[in-house]
């Protein structure tokens, strides 16, 4: 296939968001770091190349930050912008590869592992994709990898209907390409220009209307600013909070990857879910705690409670097809020492609870309103300050509902990854797909060299909870049923009993 570059239309290049800019710059604060999102999808035969490059060149053209890059001033002293990249070239940044037979599952993590902890290179659009065959047999694999400051895990669906298809022989035409250049300098500067303008005046606008509320409505605004200063508070809590003694970080070298994943039942861990009354993440967080207390108790490592980060996503409804970084963080303290299953869980519901009370992820969206008016060395600082104050990472994203296609191959199974970072020994990654819950197993080998462990620890784990699942949801049966008989069993009056008594008598005597 030719090199080929889709057109830009009217996309122009644009400043980056603070939320985007803070991952952007933690890598370049954080040498160590490697702050990207990735997907493995396992497929049940190779896909069709042609059709699966035409499905990456309609990816690309749904999502235009997909073919742009990054691009800094020489001073340094705005957010970085977005610009076109006029040598995109799809065969850069798609790749095919053959595994070494016999392609076992284990040596397909081997590959993956060294594929996402590699960087992705800065002066190109910052993704990258790997179509890998001979696994075991017939099948195949696809690794997608894309920079944290092009998208979050939700957003990271935006694209997924573009890439995958419905059906297994559904066509899959051919964008219409040309090649794509940035525009000129004076069309650039208007375009940047006019979009300073329109923050601040959005800025202003949101101040007007502060204000107008606060002069027919002093409680309500008195309320707002006192919940802002709650999460403000949480928020920073969570950002300044310092980790838990670890001996696992303290083994963790480099930044060597190994990648696991597993799938569960959704319909079984919702069934768990709906009998213990919880939401399916703090079942998640109480399951993984679970595992991660018995690989510690395995290795002899005396530790209780672990700071975990889990974001959480600000998207409203009508923001789900939107790139950029909309989430919000909260740290959890994993109570990994908690062996009783229900106790664990009543203190992780405590703290997301807390969390949410406080609006402690909605002090994001203020907090990045502030940033679009401090220098880029304030973001620079702050995502310094806040990289290695965590023991682990737990993140959640939906995924599709429906099965799914690729190139004419179906997507047996997705396993998510998130970012890594030298002193994290672990970061574990969920996502719904189907009726399947895919979780991704990111593991420092220095740290963990044995992560089957984990593999089997989190089953244990999830077995541990449905068995007291079960014994909650059958303790509310009986109970119910006692208390339907109890309804049931109506008494009678004096007169109805007297009556009823007599019926009794003359039958008898007859």
């Amino acid at each position: 296939m030719a090199r080929r570059a889709l057109s830009n239309d009217v996309i122009l290049p644009s400043r980056m968001l603070p939320s985007d800019a803070l991952f952007w710059y933690a890598e370049e604060a954080t040498p160590a770091l490697r702050p990207v999102v990735g997907g493995l999808f396992f497929l049940d035969r190779a896909p069709h190349t042609e059709k699966l490059e035409h499905a990456f060149l309609q990816w690309v053209e749904r999502i235009p930050r997909l073919r742009q890059r990054v691009h800094e001033d020489p001073l340094r002293i705005t957010l970085p912008e977005w610009r076109v990249d006029p040598h995109f070239e799809l065969h850069y940044h798609l790749r095919h590869l053959e595994l070494p037979r016999p392609g076992t599952r284990k040596e397909l993590f081997e590959l993956v592992s060294a594929l996402f902890a590699s960087p992705l290179d800065p002066a190109r659009p910052l993704w990258e994709a790997y179509d890998i065959r001979g696994f075991q047999g017939q099948r195949a694999a696809l690794l997608v990898k894309v920079h944290h400051c092009v998208m979050d895990g939700v957003g990271s669906m935006t694209g997924f209907d573009a890439l995958t298809q419905s059906k297994r022989n559904q066509p899959i035409p051919l964008p219409r390409l040309r090649p794509g250049q940035p525009p000129a300098t004076p069309v650039r500067i208007a375009h940047l220009a006019a979009e300073s303008l329109r923050i601040g005046a959005d800025n202003v606008k949101a101040g007007a209307a502060l204000l107008a509320e606060a002069i027919r409505h002093p409680q309500n605004v008195l309320d707002q600013a006192l919940r802002a200063a709650r999460g403000l508070r949480g928020l920073l809590s969570d950002l300044t909070a310092p980790p838990a003694p670890d001996p696992l970080a303290q083994k963790a070298t480099g930044i060597g990857r190994r990648l696991d994943g597993l799938t569960m039942p959704l319909p079984w861990l919702r069934k768990m879910k709906d009998a213990l009354g919880v939401t399916l993440n703090d079942l998640m967080l109480t399951i993984v705690a679970g595992a991660v207390g018995r690989y510690y108790c395995h290795n002899k490592l005396e530790v209780n409670e672990l700071h975990c980060m889990v974001p959480m996503s600000l998207r409203r409804d009508e923001e789900r097809h939107l790139l950029g970084n909309r989430v919000g963080m909260c740290n959890v303290l994993l109570p990994i020492g908690e062996h009783d299953p229900l106790r664990r869980l009543a203190r992780i519901q405590e703290q997301t609870a807390t969390a949410k009370r406080d609006r402690r992820s909605a002090a994001y969206p203020f907090l990045m309103r502030v940033l679009t008016f401090a220098p880029t060395f304030v973001i620079r600082a702050l995502a310094q300050a806040t990289t290695g104050r965590i023991n682990l990472i737990v993140t959640n994203v939906p995924g599709p509902a429906e099965i799914r296609y690729l190139a004419g191959a179906r997507i047996e199974a997705i396993y998510p990854y998130a970012p890594v970072t030298l002193g994290l020994p672990l970061a574990i990654a969920l996502l719904s797909y189907a009726d399947t819950y895919g979780i991704g197993i990111d593991t420092n080998p220095a740290a963990i060299p044995n992560p089957e462990l984990l593999h089997r620890f989190l089953d244990e784990a999830a077995k541990e909870v449905e068995k007291v699942a079960l014994r909650k949801r059958s303790s509310q049966a009986l109970r119910t049923r006692r208390e339907s008989n109890a309804s049931s069993t109506v008494p009678q009056s004096p007169a109805t009993a007297g009556r009823a008594a007599r019926a009794i008598a003359i039958s008898s005597s007859g």
